[in-house]
C-alpha cells in the first residue's frame, strides 16, 4: 500500500471511528464519485486515482454524509493530486461538494479541489454542516482535510452557520493539517454551530476574502459549545482581501463566557488588505476576563492591522519582520536562507508552515510539495485512443517524456524543456500507432523513470 493511503489508514485507526476498512476504488469521469457516494456503506474508504479528474456535472452537491463514517483519499504518495470539480450551473442554487449531517465523519487525504471551471468560479463550500431543510440537533463527529489543497470558493471551506443551527449542531473535531487554502472565503466558519476541538496545523492559508477563522454567533442560553482551539505552524497571508475581516474572530456571548484554551504558536500572519489605511483588527478573541485565555508565542506578525483585541492573554515572543517570501503573488512563501524566522520556533526550527523551509522553489500554481520526483501509471491503461501521464517534480528541473515501442524506437516525445515544481498531467494520443506494449520514460536532474502501458486499438 502506498504512502499516503497508509497515511490516510492509520488516521482512520487514530480516530476511533468505524471504518471497516473496506475500500472502493473510484474510476474517474463524470458522476463516478457521487455515484459511489450515494451507495457508501459506513466505514467505506473510497480511493481516487493520482493525477485523475473527478467532476459532477448534475448534482449540486456532490455527496451528503449522514449516520456513516467515510474517507476519500487519493491512491498514492500524495505527490500527485486527484482533482476533484463541480460543473453545474449554480445559477439556481449554492453548489458545494459535500453535506456533512449527524453522527457523520469524513476524512479527505491527499486531494485537490478547484471550485473554478473555464477560470469562473461556482463552487461557494467545500464542507457544510447539513441537518436537513429543519435544523435538528445532532452531533457530526469528525471533519479532517488532511494534505489537500483547495482552492476557488465563492464562500468557506469548512461551514457551518444559520440561526436554524443554533444550540442544536455540534462538530464535535474539526481538523486542517498538512494543506493548502486558496481563494477562498473563511477557511473555518462556525456560526451557531458549537465544538469541542479545533486544529490548524502545518498549512497555509492566503488569499482569502473574509476571515481566516471565524466563531460567532453564540447564545446566551449556553446552548452553543465552545471548542479548545489549536493554530500551529501555519502561514496566513492575504487576509481579508474583500471585506477587511480579522485573521481569527471568536465571538463570546455576553452570558457565556468562554471557558476553553486557545493555542497560537509557531505561526507567521502577514498582509492584510488596507493595513495601512485603516483601524480595523488584526486579530479579535473575545473572551471573559478570568476565564482560560488564550496563549500566542513564537509568533512572526507582519503588515497587520493596528488593533489586536484580546484580555488578559498570554502573548510572548513575538517578532514584527518580513518574513521575506520569495514570490506571495505565486504562492511561493519560501522563507530566505539566514532568515531568523528559520530558528524562531518554540523549538528551535522554523515559524510557519515548514514545507516553506527548504528553499525550494514552489509550484506556480501552489499545492501540496512532492517530497521527490514521481512518475504516475497512465490512466486509463489499457487505453484507446488516448491516455493521460502525470508526474510531479520537488524543484524545477529540465524534463524530458519520452513514448518508445518495444524495439527501445522512439514514438512520441510528450515533454522536453523547463517544468516548475509540482504535479503536471500530458495527454498521449496515439492515432496511427499499432496495438501492443509501450514504455514511457521521464528523465528529470540527470534520473530516469520508466512505466508500462498497453494500447489497445
Amino acid at each position: 500500500m502506498k504512502k499516503l493511503l497508509r497515511i490516510a489508514v492509520s488516521l482512520i485507526a487514530l480516530s476511533g471511528l468505524a471504518f471497516g476498512q473496506n475500500y472502493v476504488d473510484v474510476a474517474p469521469g463524470d458522476g463516478t464519485l457521487s455515484a459511489a457516494l450515494a451507495a457508501a456503506n459506513d466505514g467505506d474508504v473510497f480511493r481516487l486515482i493520482p493525477g485523475a479528474e473527478y467532476t459532477e456535472s448534475v448534482n449540486k452537491t456532490l455527496g451528503t454524509i449522514v449516520e456513516k463514517n467515510i474517507a476519500i483519499v487519493a491512491d498514492g504518495d500524495g505527490s500527485i493530486k486527484p482533482i476533484v470539480k463541480i460543473l453545474t450551473d449554480p445559477a439556481e442554487g449554492t453548489c458545494q461538494y459535500f453535506q456533512v449531517g449527524n453522527n457523520a465523519s469524513l476524512l479527505l487525504a491527499g486531494l485537490e479541489f478547484d471550485g473554478a471551471v473555464d477560470g469562473v468560479t461556482k463552487v461557494s463550500y467545500l464542507v457544510r454542516c447539513y441537518m436537513g431543510e429543519v435544523a435538528q440537533p445532532a452531533t457530526l463527529k469528525k471533519i479532517h482535510l488532511e494534505s489537500c489543497l483547495v482552492k476557488n470558493l465563492l464562500s468557506n471551506v469548512l461551514d457551518g452557520a444559520g440561526t436554524s443551527l443554533k444550540g442544536n449542531v455540534v462538530v464535535d473535531t474539526t481538523i486542517v493539517n498538512n494543506s493548502i487554502v486558496h481563494d477562498t472565503g473563511t477557511l473555518v466558519h462556525y456560526k451557531y454551530v458549537g465544538s469541542h476541538y479545533i486544529q490548524v496545523s502545518n498549512s497555509t492559508i492566503y488569499t482569502i476574502k473574509s476571515y481566516g477563522f471565524r466563531l460567532s454567533g453564540y447564545d446566551d442560553s449556553a446552548s452553543t459549545e465552545y471548542p479548545v482551539i489549536v493554530i500551529d505552524h501555519t502561514t496566513w497571508y492575504n487576509m481579508g482581501l474583500t471585506d477587511m475581516r480579522e485573521i481569527i474572530l471568536t465571538e463570546k456571548a455576553t452570558a457565556v463566557p468562554f471557558d476553553k484554551p486557545i493555542t497560537i504558536t509557531n505561526s507567521i500572519f502577514s498582509t492584510q488588505t488596507n493595513w495601512e489605511t485603516t483601524s480595523k483588527t488584526a486579530i479579535n478573541i473575545k473572551t471573559t476576563v478570568g476565564d482560560a485565555m488564550a496563549t500566542m508565542t513564537n509568533i512572526c506578525m507582519w503588515q497587520l492591522r493596528p488593533k489586536m483585541a484580546w484580555l488578559n492573554h498570554t502573548v510572548r515572543d513575538t517578532i514584527r519582520m518580513d518574513p521575506g517570501f520569495a514570490d506571495p503573488a505565486n504562492g511561493d512563501f519560501t522563507i530566505p536562507a539566514g532568515s531568523l524566522l528559520l530558528t524562531y520556533g518554540s523549538d528551535g526550527g522554523p515559524v510557519g508552515d515548514k514545507r516553506w523551509t527548504n528553499n525550494a522553489s514552489a509550484v506556480a500554481q501552489p499545492g501540496l510539495q512532492p517530497e521527490g520526483f514521481a512518475l504516475s501509471q497512465n490512466y486509463p491503461n489499457p487505453f484507446n485512443p488516448a491516455t493521460t501521464i502525470a508526474f510531479a517534480l520537488p524543484a524545477a528541473s529540465q524534463v524530458r517524456l519520452v513514448v518508445y515501442d518495444t524495439l527501445g524506437r522512439e514514438v512520441a516525445l510528450l515533454a522536453s524543456g523547463q517544468y516548475g515544481a509540482g504535479s503536471h498531467r500530458i495527454e498521449f494520443a496515439a492515432a496511427g500507432l499499432s496495438s501492443g506494449l509501450y514504455f514511457y520514460k521521464l528523465t528529470a536532474a540527470g534520473r530516469s523513470w520508466t512505466k508500462k502501458m498497453v494500447l489497445m486499438q
